[in-house]
C-alpha cells in the first residue's frame, strides 16, 4: 500500500467527496467581502474525530485544506507557504503562520491517519488557540486525500473590510486570546517602505483607524507583545480601488536572484538581505561575528521549543545583546521557520513588521543565526544593529 505524508511551517467521519474525472485548472479564488475571525464550522463537517487531535473547527480553514486537498487530486504538488497564507487571506481569515498536512493513498485507516496528524500537530508548540480545518477528497484514479490545515490564533478581529475606496478610512477592532502588553499596528502599501499607525490595547481590544491612500493592495498587521515576545497575531489585505486577483501569482521577494551559486545557507541569506536592501536604495549590512552568535543560540532555541518567539526564556533582544557584549543604540530582530532560506527570506519580506526591519536604514550591522531541524525545517534569526 503506496501512502504519501506532506507537511508544510485523516471512527466514523463523513464520507469523503469524489473528485471528478477530468479536473481543469485549479478554479479562480473567490475572495470574501470582509476578513473577520472566528468563523466556527457547523453541521456534519464539523464532526469529523480529527478535530480532536487538530484543533476547533473553523468554517474557513475548511476551504483552504479543500482547496489544497484539489490541488493534490489533480496531481499538482501541496501549497506553498506563501500562497497558502495568500490563500487565507481570500478565505478572510486574519490568521498568522498557518501551517498544512497532507496525507493520501488508496486505503487509509482512520487510526493511522490520527496518528500521522498526532505527529504533525506535536511538531510545534501550540500558542493561543489553535483552529483547524479538515477537508477529504477521493481522485478519479481513487486515491483517497486528507487534507488538514491549521493556525494558532492569538487574536480575532471584527470584520474589517476587503475591498475599499481609495482614501477610505479604516477602523480595525481587535480582541486579543492571550495575555498582551502592547500592540501596534503596521501597514504595508502598494508602494514605499512599512509604517506604524497609533494603535491603542486596552484590555484585551486593539484599536486602530487609518487610511488607505493609494490604489492596490494593502497589507495591515497587528503586532501584539505576547508571553514570547512581540509577533504578528492578525493580518489582513485590503484591496484599495483595484480588482482581488483570481490566482495567486508567485513572486520572488527582492535579493532571492542573489543567492545563486552561494557557498551556504547563511551566504545565501547574507546576499539576499544586502540585494534586497540596495534595491531599495540602502546601503548593504556589515557582519558581525558576535552578533551571528547571539542569532545562532536563539535559532537553536526556537528549534529544540519547536516554536518561533522572540522571548524564549533567554532575555529579551536587548538583554541577549548586552550579555554578548554588543554596544548598540538601535535594534531589531526578524525570525522564521520555513522550509528553505529562500522561503524564509520571502516571508519576512511579506510581513510588513519584519520588512520594516529588513529596510531599516539605521542598521548597519547584521547577525545570522541558521539551523536545520529533524525534518529539514530551517530557523533562521536575522539581528539588526546600528
Amino acid at each position: 500500500m503506496l501512502v504519501v505524508l506532506v507537511a508544510l511551517l485523516a471512527v466514523a467521519t463523513p464520507s469523503a467527496s469524489a473528485a471528478p474525472a477530468g479536473l481543469g485548472a485549479m478554479p479562480p479564488l473567490v475572495w470574501r467581502l470582509s476578513t473577520s475571525s472566528p468563523a466556527p464550522l457547523v453541521g456534519d463537517a464539523a464532526s469529523d474525530a480529527l478535530y480532536k487531535t487538530c484543533g476547533a473547527p473553523d468554517e474557513g480553514l475548511r476551504s483552504v485544506a479543500m482547496r489544497n486537498a484539489g490541488r493534490l487530486a489533480r496531481g499538482e504538488p501541496t501549497l506553498p507557504s506563501d500562497e497558502l497564507a495568500f490563500t487565507l487571506r481570500a478565505a478572510g481569515l486574519p490568521y498568522v503562520w498557518p501551517r498544512a498536512w497532507t496525507m493520501r493513498g488508496p486505503d487509509l485507516a482512520p487510526e493511522k491517519v490520527s496518528e500521522e496528524l498526532g505527529k504533525f500537530v506535536a511538531k510545534a508548540t501550540t500558542l493561543g488557540v489553535r483552529r483547524c480545518g479538515v477537508a477529504r477528497l477521493v481522485s478519479a484514479e481513487g486515491t483517497k486525500i486528507v487534507s488538514v490545515v491549521t493556525a494558532d490564533v492569538l487574536a480575532d478581529l471584527e470584520r474589517l473590510p476587503t475591498l475599499a475606496r481609495v482614501g477610505e478610512w479604516i477602523t480595525l477592532k481587535g480582541k486579543m486570546l492571550v495575555p498582551a502588553s502592547d500592540a501596534k499596528v503596521v501597514l504595508l502599501g502598494p508602494r514605499g517602505q512599512p509604517r506604524t499607525v497609533l494603535a491603542s490595547l486596552s484590555g484585551d481590544d486593539v484599536r486602530a483607524t487609518f487610511s488607505v491612500d493609494q490604489p492596490g493592495e494593502w497589507v495591515v498587521q497587528v503586532l501584539a507583545s505576547a508571553s514570547t515576545g512581540p509577533r504578528p497575531v492578525i493580518e489582513a489585505h485590503i484591496l484599495a480601488g483595484t480588482a482581488a486577483p483570481l490566482r495567486f501569482a508567485e513572486t520572488a521577494a527582492p535579493g532571492e536572484e542573489a543567492a545563486a551559486g552561494a557557498a551556504d545557507d547563511k551566504a545565501a541569506l547574507l546576499a539576499m538581505i544586502n540585494a534586497a536592501r540596495v534595491s531599495e536604495g540602502l546601503k548593504p549590512l556589515s557582519t558581525d561575528g558576535a552578533l551571528d552568535k547571539v542569532a545562532l543560540i536563539h535559532s537553536v532555541r526556537m528549534r529544540d521549543l519547536r516554536t518561533v518567539g522572540h522571548e524564549l526564556g533567554d532575555g529579551a533582544l536587548s538583554d541577549r545583546l548586552t550579555d554578548a557584549g554588543v554596544v548598540f543604540h538601535s535594534r531589531g530582530e526578524n525570525l522564521a521557520a520555513a522550509a528553505t532560506v529562500a522561503r524564509a527570506h520571502r516571508a519576512l519580506w511579506l510581513s510588513p513588521s519584519h520588512r520594516a526591519n529588513l529596510l531599516d536604514a539605521r542598521f548597519k550591522r547584521l547577525g545570522l543565526g541558521l539551523t536545520k531541524s529533524e525534518d529539514g525545517r530551517v530557523w533562521v534569526t536575522e539581528l539588526f544593529v546600528d
